[in-house]
């Protein structure tokens, strides 16, 4: 990465990252509910079938890295390629940057969101992948990054570095994923 806003702090292994990412939602009852909807046995079952293996995330070379200004830097960053997202809000699209999502209202106005700007929980790790044409990809923590480049639309306060989990892919397009199920 050139950016000189984007440092390294050190390598990391594919499970750290996953750890992280359990850490934001692998003890809410929520996430649980759905992973069994959907037919996995558990949470993380459902994360590294559904999700992880797809963005062969297991093979990736992984860094936690601190970035400063994290609200200007990630409204340039794509959301990841979820079903649910590409019908809602990405117009049928693949992806739009956070930037384009900002400009929609239905993120605007999401309570969600609006709530991690107000209280954002700047312990937590977004979890991002970085393709060889140097597009970078939100994998986890799509409402924290909407409410970031929603704080640099609406000129908020934001918090003024944050810990990242970048992965450095070999896909050159990471696969569609999500609403998913055993059977596809």
């Amino acid at each position: 990465m050139t950016d000189e806003r984007i440092k390294l702090i050190r390598e990391c292994e594919w499970e750290e990252v996953f750890l992280e990412w359990y850490k934001n939602e692998g003890t809410d009852p929520k996430w649980a509910a759905l992973a069994k909807e959907k037919g996995f046995a558990t949470w993380a079952d459902w994360r590294v079938n559904g999700h992880a293996r797809r963005f062969d995330a297991q093979n990736t070379k992984w860094g936690f890295y601190e970035i400063t200004n994290p609200a200007e830097i990630v409204g340039s960053w794509f959301g990841g390629p979820f079903r649910t997202w590409i019908e809602r809000y990405y117009g049928g699209e693949k992806t739009k940057s956070f930037f384009e999502l900002a400009k929609l209202p239905e993120i605007a106005e999401h309570a969600g969101i609006r709530s991690r700007m107000e209280n954002y929980p700047s312990l937590s790790v977004i979890t991002a992948l970085e393709l060889p044409d140097g597009r970078i990809f939100v994998a986890e923590g799509m409402h924290r990054a909407c409410a970031l480049a929603l704080m640099a639309k609406e000129g908020k306060p934001a918090p003024e570095k944050l810990i990242f989990a970048i992965g450095n892919s070999s896909l050159a397009e990471l696969p569609p994923v999500g609403k998913n199920n055993l059977k596809n």
